[in-house]
């Protein structure tokens, strides 16, 4: 199941284009955690004896967080730990620093900025690194931060007791960790769910009661012939050959078609009962990861939405190419206007660009996508801009 992997997937693995849209996280936190060193310094009045030590430490830890939105803006996409501990050790460097400026001299701990600074970093990494990778990050920082405290911090500090003082300067690195790793996770585990969710069995507006009956009405249909069967022997107070008979086979037939209902794929659940007819012998839709399910189901919610916006009718075919990737091609015949269409679909086609490769997008009355994607987890490809004529591309 694809919720397994959202320990692995960081948000922007999950849903690129989302998080292409609003990129600026890392920006707003370096300016925060900015603006609050230099109230901390200024107007608290803890710059301490040294101030230009601790301007200098500020400058550092609001570099590390410009680094982080540098480092995540595309095409760059999620944070590797190649880029994300670099940043991390800059800013555990601020904290050091911070904590050498005020050595041999007692300062109100509580107060503190470069705690909260390192906490921010690791919050603006959140959307970008999977909860494996910020729990690492988190915990080089936190192992920086206690040696720090230990060493620098505790044996000048006299208003609270080493264990004192040691939680409340580590306190917002733990929670920017936490924190950071219970969102990645809830978001990419949402991700995983919605990705998966069936549709609609019935009109929005239809209540409860319209529900109900359709799912008792498909129940009964099934089950009409063993019920047929039962009411017979009841009624003659005997079981002959044929009921046994009649009973094994009815049997085999259910078990047989309620086996098929559990062994679908996510994708056969998603398109059952609507325009959508999915070819997939090979059950290679449950290889594709988070991002490309994602992209993928946010096109069939578009092309089956129950009102106007709706397109039409759609087939899926998945392959196996000879190369080991999985082909995948959606054929969609609609009568809306060509150009409603294309500007429709652009947002779409902009989401599977980020998550696959050698995408074709082929405009008319029948409109084709086609696109491969690696047998295994595919890292996500970057965000590039579409090919002239192409939905979300530049005019020809």
């Amino acid at each position: 199941m694809t919720r397994r992997n959202a320990w692995t997937s960081s948000p922007w693995d999950a849903d690129p284009l989302s998080w292409f849209t609003s990129p600026n996280l890392p920006l707003a936190a370096a300016v925060l955690g900015g603006v609050h060193g230099a109230l901390v310094l200024t107007v608290s009045g803890q710059a301490g004896s040294r101030p230009l030590v601790q301007v200098a430490a500020l400058v550092v830890a609001v570099g590390a967080l410009l680094g982080v939105h540098v480092a995540t803006r595309p095409p760059r996409g999620a944070l590797t730990l190649r880029r994300a501990i670099p940043l991390a050790l800059l800013s555990s460097a601020a904290l050091v620093l911070s904590a050498w400026g005020y050595r041999g001299e007692p300062f109100a701990v509580e107060l503190w900025w470069a705690p909260l600074v390192s906490s921010l970093t690791l919050l603006a990494m959140a959307p970008y690194a999977s909860s494996q990778r910020l729990s690492l990050v988190g915990a080089v920082v936190f192992v920086v931060g206690a040696v720090t405290v230990l060493a620098l911090v505790v044996p000048d500090e006299q208003s609270w007791p080493p264990y004192t003082t040691t939680m409340i300067a580590l306190f917002p690195i733990v929670i920017g960790t936490l924190g950071g790793v219970l969102l990645v996770q809830a978001i990419t585990s949402g991700l995983a769910r919605w990705s998966e969710r069936p549709l609609e069995l019935a009109p929005k507006t239809a209540d409860d009661g319209t529900l109900i009956a359709e799912v008792d009405a498909v129940t009964t249909a099934r089950i009409a012939d063993a019920t047929q069967l039962i009411r017979g022997v009841l009624e003659r107070g005997s079981v002959s050959d044929g009921d046994a008979r009649l009973a094994a086979q009815l049997s085999e037939r259910l078990r047989d078609e309620l086996t098929a209902d559990v062994d679908r794929t996510w994708l056969e659940r998603v398109a059952q009962g609507q325009p959508v007819r999915v070819d997939d012998e090979h059950r290679l839709a449950d290889q594709l990861d988070l991002a490309q399910r994602t992209a993928l189901r946010a096109l069939l919610d578009a092309l089956l939405a129950p009102d106007d916006a709706r397109i039409g009718l759609a087939r899926l075919e998945l392959r196996r190419t000879d190369h080991g990737a999985i082909a995948v091609a959606l054929r969609i015949a609609s009568a809306m206007p060509e150009g409603r269409r294309e500007t429709f679909l652009a947002p779409y086609y902009v989401g599977l660009k980020s998550t696959v490769d050698k995408l074709r997008w082929r405009s008319g009355p029948l409109t084709a996508v086609e696109f491969e994607v690696s047998g295994g987890a595919p890292a996500s490809t970057p965000l590039r801009t579409p090919p002239a004529g192409s939905p979300g591309g530049p005019r020809r």
